[in-house]
């Protein structure tokens, strides 16, 4: 090889090599996720027509809830990050809305709101499968908002809500649970008072059947006018399940 061919060629190769590294990525092919409730909606999604009767283990009182209305949709959302903007990602949710005439001795009659909280796309790496329902309780004195449900059921107190134990041929009350997963839910502003008035916050076990929904609520408590320990627990007596 010719001297000014081997000086060219060791001019050049250093640029190639420099306009190769500075060359663009190739644009991520576009993904589109798709996330169903699953078996979030065997737990907690239940239709107008059905009803559930708890009874207080304190003082005995009956208390009746009924679903007035649920739907059932899908939102979509696009990534914005670098590793994300060629996802789509598109999740079921579901809104469900609960009554009661039971009035409690706040002397408030609560409505309840319980929704899912989905994935988000912009979760690094990808967004895996991930679902948390939240539960608002409005009242005139009491109330406010809980993340009560959780899928993955992670058993770690570092999620605000998360699975304490599964039971399975569970009894309670005369009837027979084939699977029932249990949920510490912390600060929980949702709880159904009694008659006698105790301090809202505190953690709550959510027990929840399959097909059924929530049979048993256990909070640990205070008595308002002394602040006497008042650990009450409202189970589920009867029933009318529509899915």
């Amino acid at each position: 090889m010719k001297p000014h061919s081997i000086l060219l060629t060791a001019i050049c190769l250093p640029l190639l090599l420099v306009i190769g590294a500075c060359k663009p990525d190739k644009p991520k092919d576009p993904i589109t996720i798709t996330y169903k409730l699953g078996e979030v909606k065997d737990y907690m999604v239940f239709k107008p027509g059905t009803y559930w009767v708890y009874q207080n283990d304190i003082t005995g009182e009956i208390d009746s809830q009924w679903v007035t209305s649920c739907q059932v949709g899908e939102y979509s959302q696009k990534g914005t990050e670098e590793y994300s903007r060629h996802i789509t990602l598109k999740q079921e949710f579901f809104e469900m809305y609960i009554a009661t005439n039971f009035i409690d001795g706040y002397g408030d009659n609560p409505r309840w709101k319980v929704s899912s909280w989905g994935q988000k796309v912009n979760a690094y790496p990808s967004p895996d499968y991930a679902y948390v329902a939240r539960k608002t309780k409005t009242a005139n004195k009491t109330g406010g908002t809980a993340a009560v449900y959780g899928k993955p059921y992670y058993m770690s107190d570092k999620k605000e809500v998360f699975q304490i134990s599964l039971l399975t041929n569970y009894e309670l009350n005369g009837s027979t649970y084939d699977t029932v997963r249990v949920f510490r839910v912390g600060a929980d502003w949702c709880f159904p008072q009694s008659k006698i008035p105790s301090l809202d916050g505190g953690n709550s076990d959510y027990y929840y059947a399959k097909n059924v929904g929530v049979i048993k609520i256990y909070n640990p408590s205070y008595r308002v006018s002394d602040g006497v320990p008042l650990n009450q627990t409202w189970s589920l007596i009867r029933k009318n399940i529509v899915q």
